[in-house]
């Protein structure tokens, strides 16, 4: 007797010592998959910190040997099998070195369990209220494919064996309650009125075969692909949230996270799922379905993420213009398996990276649960953090790297000086402006010309990373970033009247999502400086010539011309009468990296000439340098002028190109720069004397 209670002591103590056992798959685990597309420049940090958030946030340790995860977003004491499934995926994947997430993995296990509906390791019923205690009855298929997942992959993190016994019960069960016998994808245990793509977790069915040896799964795979395939639109490849069994066209289901019938809130993690299956198995029937969308993707896009909707009908309408995680990462994963992905993904985990989640449930700003989730599990999926620990043949590790990305570097050429004898683009009044808040970086730097002499003629060129902008909080003083290079059509800056344009016409090569915009008087007098009307330029691998129209709706305002949402949207009549130049600046909210070179710009009337207040403007230079015994500097705090007469014009600029200060000197001397700008930051400095000309850039 006390020799079987010392090894029944002793085999507690291993048990122990295997559940404590550390990650054999520490993160970041930095694998490039068989196949696909991985992002291999990825702050592994910086995902930390989206998981911190996001535990801090939503993980909810029940103090009874069980935890949860706070979901959907209908009230804290709800919580739903799918983020359980989730969080224990997330769990799996971000332990390592800096923390063993182990013990949280086991108590959402518990959780799952106490509510499992065939008890211990069966389908858990879909939502709870953990203040009554009331659980709704049936199951959520897709969560219990995504729980099997994260127990398989437990057991060789932690190498327990245990974990993987509980899987094969789960894949048992769900074979039995959540499938039916020909391989179709049923939405849970009680019922099978509809369709949902968003559930063609194909990728766990592979694994659910490697780990049963079950062909059934073969069968799966199969039914299940040709399902998604028949439910995609003929043009975008969109699926939309349910889709009827017989004729697969889209329905409304009665369990849809959203009103209406579209590619919304569940539909958007189909490509997720496919990028899933051909990241870990080379799925091509997975990667067929996101081929489908990647053409319509990325010209609806203008190739980068943040300019993905929150929502679309399946013919590719937008519905919802704000950007969230759930739709940028999801539908954005489309081009993981795509051939010529250009830099997409790259702007996925801009934008993923630069989204914030909630700090608290009832927080004002941040993600809520869902998006917020689906944030971490696309980025662990896409850096190559996510891979299949139950077989790792094919993986390649690496060391994550800024040379993997694009980098802001000087354009190619020599760069001119702000001369107004140097001409471009058939102007000469470029100059380009960044803002200085410590993240935005560009060249060439802010004040200089932007005009580069190469072999081939003068161009303007910029290259730059802008940082992203602040999440919305009426309490603070919110700073927006910017970067861009601007022209002016008159010396002075002064306002002219273009209403006979008809189109501009640009030769021009860009890079991330390049905007034109008009710089007019009407938008600032509606005090929406930076909201004026513009178009948007398509990234091109090589110069292309876009010809923009000027004209006018049947409510006069312009047609192609956009105002971004914010700004009150001017008619096209109040616009050209007061024009004074335009900018190309960089447009993406949550940052990345843009370029642009223009060759010709030409702003011309209908009958195709230049319009007539712009004649005569862009052949001759209007200004020359002041002689040089003139001179121009700042000294600390002081802005001194030498060998100027009485008369000149003093005009200090912002870097938007406004003009803050305007005053005339009476003679030679000095100010202080506190007279002459408004507050801190950049600006541009001009003394006009005569036709004479001489440029300063100050700091305070």
């Amino acid at each position: 007797m006390k020799l079987r209670h010392l090894a029944a002591i002793a085999g507690i103590a291993v048990l122990a010592g295997v559940a404590n056992a550390a990650p054999a798959f520490p993160f970041p685990q930095n694998q490039a998959y068989p196949q696909g597309n991985t992002v291999k420049f990825a702050t592994p940090s910086a995902i930390k910190a989206h998981f911190d958030t996001w535990k801090n946030c939503w993980y909810k340790d029940m103090g009874d040997g069980t935890a949860r995860i706070i979901s959907p977003n209908d009230s804290t004491e709800m919580s739903v099998s799918e983020g359980i499934a989730y969080g224990m995926l997330i769990m799996v994947y971000m332990s390592g070195s800096q923390g063993d997430y182990q013990s949280e993995f086991n108590k959402l296990w518990a959780f799952w369990k106490k509510y499992a509906m065939g008890g211990g390791a069966s389908g858990m019923k879909w939502h709870v209220n953990t203040n009554t205690g009331h659980a709704d009855d049936g199951s959520a298929t897709d969560a219990e494919f995504d729980a099997a997942v994260a127990l398989v992959m437990a057991s060789k993190q932690w190498g327990d064996a245990s974990y993987l016994s509980d899987a094969k019960s789960l894949i048992s069960w769900i074979k039995s309650n959540d499938m039916t016998s020909d391989g179709s994808v049923k939405p849970g245990s009680n019922w099978n009125n509809y369709f949902n793509p968003s559930y063609a977790a194909v990728g766990a069915f592979h694994l659910f075969k490697e780990v049963t040896n079950d062909t059934f799964w073969d069968t799966a795979i199969k039914k299940t692909l040709s399902d998604v395939s028949q439910c995609q639109d003929s043009k975008t490849g969109l699926v939309p949230d349910w889709c009827d069994w017989n004729t697969h066209k889209p329905v409304q289901g009665n369990a849809a996270i959203t009103n209406g019938i579209g590619f919304f809130d569940d539909a958007c993690r189909t490509p997720w799922r496919m990028a899933w299956a051909y990241y870990w198995y080379g799925d091509t029937g997975a990667k067929a379905v996101n081929d489908k969308i990647a053409p319509w993707l990325k010209e609806a896009s203008y190739e980068h993420a943040t300019y993905i909707q929150s929502g679309y009908k399946v013919d590719g309408t937008g519905t919802r213009d704000f950007v969230s995680s759930s739709f940028s990462g999801g539908l954005g994963l489309a081009m993981a398996s795509a051939t010529n992905p250009g830099h997409y993904m790259e702007t996925v985990y801009e934008t993923l990276i630069n989204t914030e989640g909630r700090t608290k449930p009832d927080s004002p700003k941040g993600e809520k649960y869902y998006p917020a989730t689906l944030n971490i599990l696309y980025l662990l999926l896409m850096t190559g953090n996510m891979p299949n620990f139950y077989n790792m043949t094919g993986y390649t590790a690496f060391t994550p790297s800024e040379s993997n990305r694009r980098q802001v570097t000087a354009p190619a050429g020599t760069l001119l000086p702000n001369d107004p004898s140097t001409f471009a683009a058939g102007f000469w009044k470029w100059g380009a402006y960044s803002d200085k808040y410590g993240v935005t970086k560009m060249q060439p730097d802010s004040g200089q010309s932007a005009i580069y002499q190469t072999a081939t003629g003068t161009r303007i060129a910029a290259s730059m990373y802008i940082a992203p902008e602040p999440t919305y909080d009426a309490t603070a003083d919110l700073k927006y970033p910017f970067a861009g290079v601007a022209v002016s059509f008159k010396p002075d800056e002064s306002n002219i009247d273009i209403s006979d344009a008809a189109t501009i016409k640009v030769r021009i090569h860009t890079q991330g999502v390049i905007r034109m915009a008009l710089l007019n008087q009407a938008t600032l007098d509606y005090d929406n400086e930076g909201g004026e009307p513009g178009y948007l330029f398509h990234p091109s691998d090589d110069f292309q010539d876009v010809t923009v129209s000027l004209a006018a709706d049947q409510y006069g305002d312009f047609t192609e011309l956009v105002t971004p949402s914010w700004a009150y949207a001017c008619s096209r009549e109040e616009v050209l009468k007061a024009v004074r130049g335009i900018k190309f600046e960089a447009k993406m909210s949550k940052g990345g990296y843009g370029s642009f070179e223009i060759t010709s710009l030409q702003i011309l009337n209908s009958a195709g000439t230049t319009v007539a207040a712009l004649q005569g403007l862009t052949s001759v230079p209007e200004a020359k340098r002041i002689s040089a015994h003139m001179d121009l500097r700042q000294v600390g705090n002081m802005i001194e002028f030498q060998g100027f007469g009485p008369g000149a014009t003093v005009s200090v600029y912002n870097m938007s190109g406004k003009v803050v200060r305007k005053i005339n000197l009476t003679k030679s001397g000095s100010l202080p720069v506190d007279q002459l700008v408004p507050g801190a930051g950049i600006y541009a400095m001009k003394v006009t004397e005569g036709s004479k000309t001489q440029l300063l850039r100050i700091r305070k």
